[in-house]
């Protein structure tokens, strides 16, 4: 993730939708609701990065780490991203049969 100031802050996903995503960083974070922030995705293996615009929604500090939420700017994310395998896998588990 990169702060407007340019600062790249390493942080986890924990979960991810085509709305925004929630990411955890260990230890704590300079970033406050409504900050615009950019949250770059990487796959060395494929070659592909992918940079999305999003604002903080929230941030909830504990004593070991920092979660935070974030909403993409442009929208929900479309179809047609490396993200892709990942947002389907999400729902196929969501959908399968009890």
């Amino acid at each position: 993730m990169r702060t407007l100031s340019g600062r790249i802050v390493h942080v986890s996903v924990t979960d991810i939708s085509r709305a925004g995503v929630c990411v955890i960083r260990r230890g704590g974070i300079d970033v406050a609701a409504a900050e615009e922030v950019t949250v770059e995705f990487s796959d060395a293996e494929r070659q592909q990065k992918l940079s999305l615009p999003s604002r903080v929604e929230w941030v909830k500090p504990t004593a070991y780490n920092s979660q935070i939420g974030l909403r993409f700017l442009q929208g929900p994310l479309l179809p047609g991203t490396m993200l892709d395998e990942y947002l389907d896998q999400s729902l196929t588990i969501r959908s399968a049969p009890k």
